[in-house]
């Protein structure tokens, strides 16, 4: 049984939820952690994922897999830089391209998205509530000044990046410039694994135990 962790998307979380339960019921110890920049933990994402790798490290076992969905990607790469305890880290669509690291231009792109397969923002209403639009202006600016490719740094485990085909935030050149292994999901938008559970928890499944992409 693996020790799973998922870091969900900004101030979103309940959208990643099928994809952790079909993890679990797999056999998997999975776990959707809370949403960066809800009350509760920090609004900055390097400080999330330096709190999260402190965290692993005092607990009782290592994480076998470290998963960052979307702008989740940046603090889970924080993590997997500051801590020694992840085994593995998949990040699926990570963000933000270069070419969006100012806040008006995330803003925009992240507001303005309408990909197919993509949830509607009035189903992430809830979830905000969670944050607050002050907090969720924070961490927009945050993660314009979070790179990956410098948390990245610090990590010298199994790397894969995972691009969804239709992917706007992040963008393929980005995506390959993180190294690691690179694989690119066909026909999908941004918020896969929210369409196809079953498929992201075969995919994650491979990944942990063979350590090769299933196709």
């Amino acid at each position: 049984m693996a020790l799973i962790l998922i870091v969900p998307g900004l101030a979103v979380r309940h959208y990643a939820a099928p994809a952790a339960a079909a993890l679990r019921a797999r056999g998997h110890d999975a776990h959707l952690l809370p949403a960066p920049t809800w009350h509760g933990v920090p609004v900055q994402l390097d400080h999330y994922g330096r709190l999260l790798g402190a965290e692993i490290d005092d607990g009782a076992r290592d994480v076998d897999l470290l998963v960052g969905l979307s702008v989740g990607t940046q603090a889970a790469a924080a993590a997997a830089g500051a801590g020694r305890r992840i085994r593995r880290l998949l990040l699926i669509s990570p963000t933000v391209a270069p070419e969006l690291r100012t806040p008006t231009r995330l803003a925009a792109a992240w507001l303005l998205r309408k990909q197919k397969g993509d949830p509607e923002l009035s189903q992430n209403l809830p979830d905000w509530a969670h944050s607050g639009i002050p907090r969720i202006v924070r961490g927009l600016v945050s993660a314009t000044r979070t790179p990956i490719e410098a948390s990245l740094r610090g990590f010298d485990g199994p790397l894969t990046i995972a691009h969804p085909e239709w992917d706007t935030l992040g963008g393929e050149r980005y995506a390959r410039s993180l190294g690691g292994r690179f694989v690119q999901i066909p026909r999908q938008a941004h918020s896969w694994p929210v369409n196809d559970s079953e498929a992201f928890a075969r995919f994650v499944e491979g990944l942990i135990t063979t350590e090769e992409v299933p196709s």
